[in-house]
């Protein structure tokens, strides 16, 4: 297998953003999330391509996404049986949420998309 993760820690590609981690309770009916965890992450960020969208049932309702490639295994997702909420990473003034993660331990990284869930 291709480890490629002298890419992702290449100074010329590597990028630094925050994943932000709540978790929370059901309070009274209501969801109550706490203060979230700001966890500061590097990695290489690119834009989700056409086809990676096309083939997301929900891809004509996204409105921006990116991919974040990093080192670090810290990615969440919740699936709804888990308490919190998924991550949500700022990077550049936007908030995008996790909706996919994959683990390619094999070839060295780890890789999440995120939906933009601020700005335009």
């Amino acid at each position: 297998m291709i480890n490629v993760s002298e890419v992702i820690t290449d100074p010329d590609f590597v990028r630094q953003f925050t994943v932000y981690r709540s978790s929370g309770d059901w309070v009274s009916g209501r969801w109550t999330e706490s203060t979230p965890e700001q966890i500061v992450m590097t990695g290489v960020i690119s834009v989700m391509s056409e086809k990676e969208l096309q083939a997301m049932p929900e891809g004509d309702k996204i409105k921006g996404a990116m991919v974040f490639h990093s080192l670090q295994e810290l990615f969440v997702t919740r699936n709804g049986t888990e308490k919190g909420t998924s991550d949500k990473i700022l990077w550049r003034g936007d908030y995008y949420r996790l909706f996919n993660i994959a683990p390619y331990i094999d070839y060295g990284y780890y890789r999440a998309a995120g939906e933009r869930i601020t700005g335009n």
